[in-house]
C-alpha cells in the first residue's frame, strides 16, 4: 500500500466509524459537531492538516467532487474546516477595515441583507441581498460551489443572530451598564474555487452612554467558523 493510499484509507476509516456512532435521523452534524471535531482532533494526531484535506481530496475527486452522501459530506467539511486558518486572519483583518458596514448589518436586523467575503484581502466584506448573492455566487447549476441547503442554514443562522442582537439592545435599554453583544454572520467564500464556502459568526459591541466608543467585531470565540450545513440525505 503506497503512502497516499495509505492516507486517504486512514481518512475514509476515520469517517466511517464517526458515522456509525452517529444517529442516522439527525445527521452526521446533528450533534452540533462533537463527533466530527473529535475525528478531527484524533486524525490531527496521525496526519498533519494538508494531509488530511489532501486525503479528503482524495475522497471528494474519487466521487467527481460532487458530494453524494453523508461519507462525501463528511469529507468536503473536514477539507474546508483545514482549510479555514487560510483565510481566518485576512478575515479578522476585514472586519476592522470594513466595521461601519458590519455594524450596520448587525443592527438593522433585515435578516435577508447577508455579509459576504471572497476571501482575497484587498477585496471590501460585502452586503448582499438574498437574490443578489444567489446570482453573484449560485448555488444550483455546473458553476455552483455551495447548495440550496447551505443557502437555507446561512438564512437560519442570521435570523438567530438577528434574535440575539434584538435581545442584547433590549438588555441595555434596562440595563446600560450590561455589555452583552449583538452579532452577524459573514460568509466566506475561499480563493481556492474548488473549495466550499463556510460561515463566521461575528460578535458586534453595543454602544452605550458608559461606553460609546465600541471595540471593533470580532470572530465570536472558539467555534465562530464553521461549515455550513443544509438538510442531510438519507443516503449512506
Amino acid at each position: 500500500m503506497t503512502y497516499l493510499t495509505w492516507r486517504r484509507e486512514l481518512v475514509r476509516s476515520a469517517i466511517d466509524q464517526m458515522l456509525a456512532a452517529t444517529d442516522p435521523d439527525r445527521g452526521p452534524f446533528g450533534d452540533g459537531g462533537v463527533l466530527f471535531n473529535a475525528m478531527m482532533q484524533d486524525l490531527s494526531q496521525s496526519l498533519p492538516a494538508l494531509e488530511i484535506v489532501a486525503a479528503a481530496d482524495d475522497i471528494l475527486t474519487a466521487h467527481r467532487g460532487f458530494c453524494e452522501g453523508r461519507s462525501c459530506e463528511v469529507a468536503q467539511a473536514l477539507k474546508v474546516c483545514l482549510s479555514m486558518p487560510a483565510e481566518k486572519q485576512g478575515l479578522e483583518r476585514r472586519l476592522v477595515l470594513d466595521r461601519e458596514r458590519v455594524e450596520q448589518n448587525a443592527l438593522g436586523h433585515d435578516a435577508n441583507l447577508l455579509l459576504v467575503w471572497d476571501g482575497r484581502r484587498t477585496s471590501p466584506i460585502e452586503e448582499l441581498g438574498v437574490a443578489a448573492l444567489s446570482e453573484r455566487f449560485p448555488c444550483q447549476g455546473s458553476e455552483a460551489r455551495w447548495s440550496t441547503g447551505e443557502l437555507v442554514a446561512l438564512l437560519e443562522s442570521r435570523a438567530l443572530q438577528c434574535r440575539r442582537t434584538r435581545v442584547a439592545q433590549e438588555i441595555v435599554a434596562e440595563d446600560p451598564a450590561t455589555t452583552p453583544s449583538g452579532g452577524t454572520v459573514v460568509l466566506v467564500f475561499p480563493t481556492d474555487p474548488g473549495t466550499r464556502p463556510w460561515v463566521a459568526t461575528v460578535a458586534v459591541a453595543l454602544p452605550t452612554e458608559e461606553l460609546p466608543e465600541s471595540e471593533p467585531p470580532t470572530l465570536d470565540g472558539y467555534q465562530a467558523m464553521r461549515v455550513l450545513v443544509g438538510p442531510t440525505s438519507t443516503s449512506a
